[in-house]
């Protein structure tokens, strides 16, 4: 039988644990918040309540979060041959014409160029060019 003193026992008991594995408020905290603050200790607190975030699963958030700003500029616009951004500007019953002009073509505003047709949706920053409604 091997001898252990009792405070070698009660340091690895402290160690094991200490190595306690986040839980789910936490991991998903991480994920939605970048840096510690205290709307993140809050979301937490709120979370382990169970006000929030009943429902979602980590798999599901991870799915949004995968798209990057590359992922987003590689998305197709419009329909056809012609791939890429969309004029928000020349929407009309749904459909757009691709961003950028063709050789002699000629637009009355500047063009507001979205991804997607359903990003048009989205009101513009500018206060005289783009979607400004």
């Amino acid at each position: 039988m091997v001898k252990v003193d009792r405070t070698y026992l009660t340091e690895l008991i402290k160690e094991v644990l200490s190595e306690k594995k986040a839980d789910r408020c936490k991991r998903i905290a991480d994920r939605k918040y970048d840096k510690p603050s205290a709307y993140k200790s809050g979301a937490i607190v709120r979370c382990r309540k169970g006000d929030i975030w009943k429902d979602l699963k980590e798999e599901e958030l991870s799915e949004k979060q995968k798209e990057t700003l590359r992922t987003w500029f590689k998305r197709k616009g419009a329909p056809g041959k012609e791939g890429g951004w969309v004029d928000c500007n020349t929407c009309r019953d749904g459909k757009c014409k691709p961003c950028g002009r063709k050789e002699g073509e000629k637009r009355a505003k500047y063009p507001s160029c979205r991804p997607t047709p359903s990003q048009c949706k989205t009101p513009g920053k500018g206060k005289k060019w783009g979607k400004t409604k």
